[in-house]
């Protein structure tokens, strides 16, 4: 094996294998108390809840009938639940018209999500004090506005509620849940308890209304807009609190080809997204933005998916050339992954799905590959989730 060879599968393996010390370490850290936030003034906030639709018809009806429930909870006079329509049929926006929620028709060249809230907020620009962002499919707890108001008031600008899964009813559903799972312990409540910032996560957002309105005319993602808005939050000292009693229940990809498209939109939008801003990181280093700086490193992630894989495979490759050094850092690296990911999952869930988690890795193996070759159309392109009816 020639020195070039071997020095690039060191660099590879020693990657893979802090990844998986940092994920341990987020694991540990995630199981400290969290500080409480203050107590609640009791003012009830007017907010802007926005609803991206595209293309959404079979999901829309059924999440905002079930949320405008929010008006029998929090005074209708200081909430405006807003469906940004995309390609929705006529008849669907009359029905979520009906229902109360307000429909603001949107048509674009290319769609993207930046663009559809760039629009709304454009519209609506009464005296709210708070934005609430959630998906087309996601239903909510009916304390969300007085949460939001809550954490608003304790001087919070930017914060990300817990997504919890909809449904499992297949395996790469119930995959795709666990894995969120283990990423909102992890990317949220550990970094925010090593005092990062939590990742957003696309809905189930809270922002102070001047904020938001400040930041995201500046966007121009065509996915992954969570990512860009990462970057700009902590790039100007804004802190994103993680907070888990502010719920949405968000439909997770039930097949294949979907969960694919979506990891590539996702994994286009990471790696783009860390090349663009390691300038910024560097620069904010040096100003003693620690967060800013942890944000953008935590891009250069790998697929967590395929990161175990890749373990196997460099122990493997180790112990085919028969050196001990390599074979240790990729039994660590697998380690600390592996035990990252048993601290922060529930293992009654784990225990009761063994045999269905075993069976879908292969799947979900190949998914992750297929990702792969999504990434260079979502370059050009919104590759759009499609979501589907579920039972919950």
């Amino acid at each position: 094996m020639s020195t070039i060879t071997f020095i690039i599968a060191t660099v590879i393996i020693a990657y893979l294998s802090a990844s998986g010390c940092y994920h341990l370490l987020l694991a540990v850290a995630s199981k400290r108390k969290a500080k409480p936030i203050c107590k609640f003034d009791g003012r009830k906030r007017k907010m802007l809840v926005l609803v991206p639709a595209y293309q959404e018809d079979s999901v829309i009806i059924r999440s905002t009938k079930r949320n405008m429930n929010l008006r029998y909870k929090y005074p209708k006079t200081h909430f405006d639940y807003v469906v940004i329509s995309d390609g929705l049929k006529e008849s669907t926006n009359d029905k979520l018209s009906a229902l109360g929620a307000e429909v603001l028709k949107v048509n674009f060249e290319k769609s993207t999500k930046v663009k559809s809230l760039q629009a709304a907020i454009a519209k609506y620009e009464n005296a709210y004090e708070g934005v609430i962002i959630l998906d087309a499919d996601n239903v909510v707890n009916m304390n969300l506005l007085f949460k939001a108001s809550h954490y608003l008031s304790c001087g919070f600008d930017a914060i990300q509620g817990l997504r919890a899964a909809a449904n499992a009813q297949t395996s790469v559903a119930l995959m795709d849940g666990l894995s969120e799972a283990a990423n909102t312990e992890m990317l949220c409540k550990g970094a925010n308890r090593l005092g990062f910032s939590s990742k957003l996560s696309g809905s189930g957002m809270v922002f102070d209304y001047h904020l938001f309105k400040s930041l995201i005319f500046q966007l121009e993602a065509i996915g992954g807009f969570d990512k860009e808005l990462e970057l700009a939050l902590t790039k100007q000292g804004v802190h994103i609190k993680y907070a888990q009693d502010i719920i949405v229940f968000d439909e997770k990809v039930s097949n294949t080809q979907a969960f694919a498209k979506q990891r590539g939109r996702w994994l286009q939008a990471q790696y783009s997204f860390f090349f663009k801003s390691l300038k910024s990181a560097l620069l904010s280093l040096s100003q003693g933005n620690m967060d800013h700086f942890h944000k953008v490193m935590q891009l250069a992630l790998p697929p967590r998916v395929l990161a175990p894989m890749l373990l196997f495979c460099a122990i493997a490759y180790a112990i085919l050339i028969n050196s001990l050094a390599l074979t240790t850092l990729s039994i660590f690296g697998l380690s600390a992954t592996l035990t990252s990911y048993l601290m922060v999952l529930p293992s009654q869930e784990l225990a009761k799905n063994t045999i269905t988690i075993l069976r879908s890795i292969p799947k979900l193996t190949w998914g992750a590959i297929r990702a792969i070759g999504f990434m260079k159309a979502s370059k050009t392109q919104f590759l759009h989730t499609q979501h589907k009816l579920v039972s919950s």
